[in-house]
């Protein structure tokens, strides 16, 4: 019997057959390289590095719009040194680059600011914002390079018309008053009277009827004139003349007067 066996195992082997390993012997493993399925401990990736760099912090303590200027005023400081340089934009164009640097008694350091930018004195909705520039301590990840630290703004309201003139005649009042302004999207002009009208139970009652008319804006300044037609005879009319620009009414210029009978 062994020599049948050792015979058959040399045809095998001349045969170019190969004899099957044990299954722990995994034999394919590392040939060339081992596939994944024999990479039974797979290597993890080292955790991310943890940085120690902190952003900067602050506060607006005052803020305001006068004649043409924005002033802003607070603190801003970085636990990784200083100063903070703080950003100024207005209506999203940059303005300028400023230190935190002033004596600030409640944050017991020079960590103080004080600025004071130019602004648009035209009617609309203005924004403000302000931005502290990170100080890095040279570790990695590094915090944000900036972060805003207020958004503010403010509303200018559209010039009123002055000088308002109204000269009446027997069923007409010619408007006359300067405009303020060359960017006016045009004048809103009311007007009201009174009339004697029945109620509903037949007794004769005061009633205060109104008109609006949207006059057109006009090139430049100076006087602007509107005549309103149609009107009732020796009859008193107030008028409220205001510019509207930028989606916004300015104050009222009011005057009456009555038309002749």
């Amino acid at each position: 019997m062994r020599r049948i066996l050792a015979a058959l195992t040399t045809a095998a082997t001349a045969a170019g057959l190969a004899l099957a390993a044990p299954a722990h012997a995994l034999p394919y493993c590392d040939v060339p390289v081992p596939p994944p399925a024999c990479n039974d401990d797979p290597v993890e990736d080292p955790p991310p590095p943890i940085g120690t760099d902190t952003p900067p912090t602050g506060r607006v303590e005052s803020h305001g719009y006068t004649a043409g200027t924005y002033r802003v005023t607070g603190w801003a400081r970085d636990t990784n040194g200083g100063p903070v340089t703080v950003w100024v934009t207005v209506d999203q164009t940059f303005i300028g680059a400023y230190p935190a640097n002033l004596h600030h008694p409640a944050q017991g350091g020079p960590h103080g600011f004080d600025i004071t930018v130019p602004a648009p004195t035209t009617a609309g909705n203005h924004r403000v914002n302000v931005t502290l520039v990170n100080v890095p301590d040279g570790t990695q990840p590094a915090a944000p390079y900036s972060g805003i630290l207020a958004i503010l703004g403010w509303t200018n309201t559209p010039a009123a018309p002055t000088d308002l003139v109204l000269t009446p005649t027997h069923g007409d009042i010619t408007v006359a008053f300067t405009d303020p302004s060359t960017t006016e999207d045009g004048f809103s002009v009311t007007y009201d009277w009174i009339e004697r009208k029945f109620d509903s139970y037949g007794h004769w009652t005061n009633v205060t009827e109104s008109r609006t008319i949207h006059a057109p804006a006009a090139p430049g300044t100076g006087r602007y004139t509107l005549p309103v037609t149609g009107l009732r005879s020796n009859t008193f009319h107030r008028f409220y003349i205001r510019t509207k620009e930028a989606g916004l009414l300015s104050t009222t210029l009011t005057a009456g007067v009555a038309t002749l009978a």
